[in-house]
């Protein structure tokens, strides 16, 4: 490896170090990585050539609210009413992530002050004011998300997100909890897709090989290059 990306062999070795698919280089000649990704396949690694724009490049798939499982296929409806049905063996990969976003909120206290002034004018009878004050406070909430994929596109089929599904189509599994209702919806995901990689290395912090503009665009590159990576190795498996 270190003779193919020209690095020496400490830093080719560190470049295989890591939970998410690395970035083992950077070339602006599209041909040039081609012939370095076909020599690091030749030596039995996965290697795939992404361009930076594809990398980068925000995935749009059905936001579903609804999921319905009849006739061996799965039907995702979002809140318009648009519809994708997915049969199980279509699916390729089921990546599971956690998405976290910062929220300030304003909190109000409001407490009972004695006002010297005024109690001092009235001979002493205490004399109190009410006092509101104001502060902005900063959160952080997390939200988990799955996303489903074929073999033709690294962009998803369908993406679902723990707080904006209706969970009602779980009927007797149905539980007071978003987040226990989301658990059981990846369980029967993985039951519905049973040939369907599962991932979920998107729910732990993990950093990107390139610079990003935020923690939403940091999932975007890392989840691509997931997908790509499972991609390559099961082009490598085919005969």
């Amino acid at each position: 490896m270190a003779s193919i990306t020209g690095k020496e062999v400490p830093d080719a070795r560190l470049l295989l170090v890591g939970e998410i698919p690395r970035i083992i280089a950077s070339v602006k000649d599209a041909g040039a990585a081609k012939a370095m990704a076909q020599g690091l396949r030749d030596a039995g690694l996965a290697a795939f050539v992404c361009g930076d724009s594809e990398l980068r490049s925000r995935s749009v798939g059905l936001a579903a609210h609804v999921v319905i499982f009849r006739d061996g296929a799965a039907l995702f409806r979002d809140r318009p009413g648009r519809e994708v049905s997915v049969e199980p063996g279509d699916v390729f990969l089921i990546l599971r992530g956690r998405v976290k976003s910062a929220a300030q909120e304003t909190i109000s206290t409001t407490k009972m002050t004695l006002n010297v002034p005024a109690t001092v004018l009235a001979g002493g009878i205490p004399i109190v004011r009410q006092v509101t004050r104001k502060a902005t406070r900063e959160s952080f909430r997390a939200e988990d998300f799955v996303r489903i994929f074929d073999r033709r596109s690294p962009d998803p089929r369908v993406e679902m997100f723990q707080n904006r599904l209706d969970y009602t189509f779980l009927g007797p599994d149905l539980s007071p909890s978003a987040p226990a209702n989301f658990e059981i919806l990846v369980r029967k995901l993985r039951q519905w897709f049973p040939l369907a990689i599962f991932d979920d290395r998107l729910t732990r912090a993990s950093k990107a090989d390139v610079p990003v503009a935020g923690p939403e665009e940091r999932l975007e590159v890392n989840g691509k290059l997931i997908y790509l990576g499972y991609l390559a190795i099961a082009r490598m498996a085919q005969p």
